[in-house]
């Protein structure tokens, strides 16, 4: 495995393709399994979603991506040769809850700022959007709707805006990518973590969006079919993202690393 070092001076590159396929042969070696876990996973985020106010917040910044963590963690196993036996390590993400939840809220915090200053001239129509849309409002506002929505369809500014908003999300999601990735494999803190993301993903850049645009039709197709799709596409991607990274890290290679820590904030 690469250190901290060397990418940060070498860097890696990867191949879509390999990333594609590599990652697709690691995921489906146990695929019953991460389909399980993903539905647990699911389950759990859409309960904690329902709690008022603080559901939602507790599923974006906690439970999803800890998770997630948990899925990077088999993966990496999984491709060093160490079968998945242990069902229970779908929770073992929240052993990084606080560099994950960190993480997160940064990124999270960022996206809000960006949003703001992008759309700051379009937040009456969208609290409004909101306000209209909310349980049984959504029927009886119907009319109201339509027509915030004809105007801001109709602004020129408002959909470059919106344009504006989408293609730097994207570029701040690519650079982010492999933020959880880090924080496992590497055992780095939330902020480190995000910056050696940075630095790594900055020299891959355009293979990258390039992954990010083609994961994002296939997940996009496979929902069609009332979402069964998923259940395939979605560890197809954890695959992808991880092949992406051990390509541009070797931290699939069999060496000094220890496997088997508990996480940085476990006793």
């Amino acid at each position: 495995m690469r250190s901290l070092e060397e990418l940060k001076t070498e860097g890696g590159t990867f191949s879509i393709g390999e990333a594609i396929s590599d990652g697709w042969k690691i995921v489906s070696r146990h695929l019953g399994l991460y389909i399980l876990g993903g539905i647990i996973s699911l389950l759990i985020g859409t309960g904690v979603g329902l709690i008022p106010f603080l559901g939602s917040f507790a599923n974006n910044l906690v439970i999803a991506p800890c998770f997630m963590v948990s899925a990077i963690f088999i993966t990496w196993h999984v491709s060093r040769g160490i079968p998945w036996q242990d069902f229970g390590e779908i929770f073992k993400g929240f052993n990084y809850l606080t560099p994950v939840f960190l993480s997160s809220l940064i990124q999270a915090a960022v996206f809000a700022f960006l949003g703001v200053v992008l759309l700051f001239n379009m937040l009456p129509d969208i609290i409004d959007v909101f306000k209209y849309s909310q349980g049984q409002n959504f029927y009886r506002y119907q009319a109201e709707l339509e027509d915030i929505g004809r105007r801001l369809i109709q602004n020129p500014k408002n959909v470059l805006l919106v344009l504006a908003f989408c293609l730097i999300g994207l570029v701040l999601a690519v650079i982010w990518a492999f933020r959880l990735h880090f924080i496992v494999i590497y055992r780095l803190d939330a902020w480190e973590a995000m910056e050696m993301s940075r630095k790594v993903a900055t020299k891959n850049l355009v293979s990258l969006i390039g992954l990010f645009l083609l994961l994002g039709i296939i997940i996009i197709i496979s929902a069609l079919p009332c979402g069964i799709g998923l259940l395939f596409s979605m560890p197809l991607m954890i695959g992808a993202l991880y092949s992406a990274f051990a390509q541009i890290t070797g931290c699939d290679r069999e060496d000094d690393v220890e496997l088997d820590f508990k996480g940085p904030n476990t006793l």
